[in-house]
Formats: C-alpha cells, structure tokens, sequence
C-alpha cells in the first residue's frame, strides 16, 4: 500500500459504455457474525464538533475540529483535525458532502483535495461538498513526531546481516515513541473512522458519502461496519482485503500482511502482462526483441550476481504502479546487462522502507509476526513461489516487529454488517498493491460489494483512467444505482500506444 497520488482522471465524467451483464441481485448480507459479536466502541457520547469555516487556498474553506484522543473517555483528552472543504457550486442540488481518502495510510487530506478537486466532474462538484481531512496523526492533525524517522532505510540485508536489519527497522518505532508518546495508542483506523463519524455529524449530513482510494477502501470498510447505518455511498477503489489487512484467516497468523494478501502475485501477473504486451508492440517498446520475459530472466540473473536486485526490482516496482511508465522501463531494462543461465540465490533483496505516519497506522492496525525468526523461516518458501517479488513482501512490514504502541480499539471484524446500500469496489485487472482477488474478497466479506473492474494496469482507476469507470461512478454517486454485478470496462488509454 503506497499513498495515490495522480488524480487527473479521478471520476471524469466523460462518455463511455460499461460492458455489463445482466443485471443479477446482490446476496444479502450475512447477519450470523454480526449478530454474535459483541458492539464495537463508536463515538461513546463524544461532542460533536463545531466547525468554524474560514476562506483558505482560494475558493476553499478550512476549519479545525477537535474530537477525543480516545473515544473511552470522550470528555478527555482532545486532539485537533484540519478539515478542509469545497462546497457545492449548485446549492440547489445538493445532495450533501462526500468525503474523501486519498490512500497511504500517512497521505494528508486537505492537501490532497486542494490539489486535485479541480479535476472532479462537475456534476459531483456542484452536487456534493467536497470534505477531506488530515487523519489524526497526520500533516495538520495532531502530526505524530519522530525524529530522524523519516524513510530511514534499513541498514543490512535481511538475509545477509538480518541482526543489523531489524535492529535499523526497529528505529522508526522507538523514534516515535520517544517523540509521541500517548499518541502513538490511538492512530488506528478505527479511530480516523471514528472522527468521520463525528465530522459526518458537523457537516449535516444525515449518512456518508465517502470514496477511499487504496489504503481509504480500509478506512471505508471500516466506517461502514461499525456505522452501517450512516452509509449512504461508499465507493472503494484500489481496494484492501479487510480481513488479509487487519488479522489474516487462521493459519496465516505468522505471514505479514502483504504475503497473506498475495502482493507478489499481483506484481509478477503484471509484470508477465508487461512482458506480453511489449512484445506485441514490437518496435513501440524498446524491450521488444527477443522473448522479453527471458530476457528479463537474464537481467535479473547479472543482477543478483552483482547484488543489484535490490535497484533493478525498486525500479520494477515503481514501473507498475502506472502502466505510462512502462515505455521508460522497457528502454532502462533494454541498456541493463544481462546473464544467460540460473540466477544467484537472491542475499540482497528491494525491502521497500515506510513513512513513520504509514507505520504509525499500519503497525497498529495489521497482525504481523512479531519475532525476526518468523520472516527468514518464511522467506526462502517466498522467493521459491516468487522469485523475483516474494522477498520484498516477506520484510516489507519488518519495521512493525517491535511496534511500541498498540491500539485497544483497533477494529477486526466482523465486516458485514447490513446496510441500506450495496457499496461499490472498483478494482483494475492487474494492479500491483491491491489485487482483484482482493476486491473480490473484500465484496464477499462486506456482503453487498459490487465489483466494478477496469481492464487495465496500475494502481487504483486514478492510474487507469476509465470513462466509463468513471461513468459508473457519478451514477452510484448521484443516483445510488451501482453498477451489476460482473460489470467491466475498458480503459481510456493502452500501453504502447
């Protein structure tokens, strides 16, 4: 999970059509977990804010909101959010505000919009305040403070001198408990879903209307189970597998989370589309000649016998987060030196490093083995399933072992609570961080998810723009009329071209 950015096609509404089958009903929520589990903490008589807007970033307005630190004791200690708005350009049409998440965890939010709002159709502009926040924690929330933290990367190699890399992996966390202190217990998403209870409240707003993008399908998912009846729309894109993200199934107790949600597949099925598509493009795609895929083969022997993996995957990785990059990695891996033969056993793996605002959250919101024994037991069954992408999800959550801080009112489960609409989850093909199959899991797991899929690559829709996704989205916006199930469409632009 990474921080989306590159809204340019966020729900453009231009003309399209959706392959759609026809249309089937959404199953009913199952009730059986919902009706065992015990009531989860909401607000617990929390004030509702006051919201003071003033003008700010030319044609917004800005106002700070304060909400509890902890929601068991509502009265305490405060903390304050910076909210930001759009409002409504035709009030006469308004429908009411529509929140937003712009993934991480760790993105800010009034940052966000005030870069990207202009991009919004304008039927959704003129329909809809638009409302973000920094979450608590974040930018002008409460920002935690870690110093010296900030993407540090880990000294060693996990594999090599794993003593040294989780040593420097634990830095982040003690930085931050030093610099935080209480603060550091209530970060979880749970709580940031909390205070947009509250702000649903300070707004007006009768029910949400929310759209979270990547890491913000876990914030939705998460509001809409323990506010079900708030939920007026809900619109997850690029989206986490609730469970997979928040404890795993039983049995996957000692496998981090970017392994239980098959992170790796997903990049090595993108990976294998990029491979296939640049050899149909022939000339287009500098990598062309040849069999690319064994080409590749060859590049990454070299690399893991001059310990380079760790750069060359780097640069994989980023490639495949937007599929306009594709061109430029053809041309970077066509001027990479390549082996014929096996590849060396891979000592120096790319270990993606994370912002203490995602660890802040992430840490506290994912299960993950705690102990450095449990990541080197599985890596070597990762890198066989997945030679070139099974290590870096294996340590990509390694600087979680020792988290210092852990929130008691964190949010498990269950997650299909009823409610009065279907949601809708949006999902490309092939994207990197947030797999199809973890969509289409998370759909079944709320119960009344309609998946909508773009066939294209990248993460979330913003990296695939789509008209007709696009379409799709101001309608179950505008009219709650979301999409049928098995609904597909096509992307607005090729790799390749």
């Amino acid at each position: 999970m990474k921080p989306v950015h590159g809204l340019a096609a966020a729900l453009l509404l231009l003309l399209g059509a959706c392959s759609a089958p026809a249309a089937t009903p959404a199953p009913p929520p199952s009730s059986e977990a919902a009706a065992v589990a015990p009531p989860a903490l909401g607000t617990n008589g929390a004030a509702v804010p006051a919201l003071h807007w003033t003008p700010c970033h030319g044609g917004f307005q800005c106002a700070p909101a304060s909400v509890p630190l902890s929601y068991r004791a509502p009265k305490g200690t405060a903390i304050t959010l910076s909210v930001i708005r759009l409002p409504a350009s035709d009030p006469g049409r308004r429908l009411g505000s529509l929140f937003f998440n712009f993934g991480g965890p760790g993105t800010d939010g009034v940052g966000e919009l005030t870069r990207f709002a202009s991009r919004y159709p304008a039927d959704v502009k003129a329909r809809f305040d638009l409302v973000s926040f920094d979450p608590r924690g974040i930018g002008g929330s409460a920002p935690i403070s870690c110093p010296g933290a900030d993407h540090a990367p880990p000294a060693g190699s996990p594999l090599r001198q794993p003593d040294a890399f989780f040593a420097a992996s634990a830095a982040p966390g003690k930085a931050c408990a030093a610099g935080s202190g209480e603060l550091l217990s209530h970060l979880s998403t749970a709580n940031v879903a909390r205070d947009m209870e509250l702000l649903r409240q300070a707004v007006g707003d009768p029910m949400l209307n929310f759209y979270g993008y990547s890491y913000g399908t876990y914030l939705g998912g998460t509001y809409a189970n323990l506010f079900p009846d708030k939920v007026r729309a809900m619109t997850l894109d690029g989206t986490l597998d609730l469970v997979a993200n928040a404890t795993g199934k039983p049995g996957q107790e000692k496998e981090p989370v970017d392994v239980r949600a098959d992170v790796a597949g997903a990049q090595q099925q993108e990976l294998d589309q990029f491979f296939a598509l640049c050899a149909a493009a022939g000339p287009k795609c500098a990598f062309s000649g040849g069999d690319p895929k064994a080409k590749f083969a060859g590049v990454f022997a070299r690399a893991s016998r001059t310990t380079g993996v760790g750069s060359l995957m780097k640069t994989v990785d980023s490639a495949l987060y937007q599929s306009g990059r594709w061109k430029r990695l053809a041309q970077t891996l066509s001027a990479m030196p390549a082996d014929s033969g096996p590849a060396s056993p891979v000592l120096d793996p790319y270990v993606p490093t994370h912002s203490p605002g995602f660890l802040a959250v992430q840490c506290v919101d994912s299960d993950n083995p705690s102990a450095p024994a449990d990541y080197t037991a599985l890596a070597a069954r990762e890198s066989a399933r997945q030679p070139y992408f099974g290590l870096g999800s294996v340590f990509s959550m390694a600087q979680c072992v020792g988290w210092p801080a852990h929130d008691e009112d964190r949010y498990t489960g269950p997650w299909n609570r009823a409610r009065k609409n279907p949601v809708l989850v949006l999902n490309n093909r092939f994207d990197p961080a947030t797999p199809l199959h973890n969509a289409q899991a998370t759909a079944a797991e709320l119960g009344d998810g309609r998946v909508l899929v773009v066939d294209g690559y990248g993460h979330t829709s913003l990296d695939a723009p789509s008209a007709c996704a696009s379409a799709a989205v101001v309608r179950y916006l505008t009219d709650l009329a979301a999409p049928a199930a098995g609904t597909t469409c096509a992307p607005d632009a090729i790799p390749f071209p």
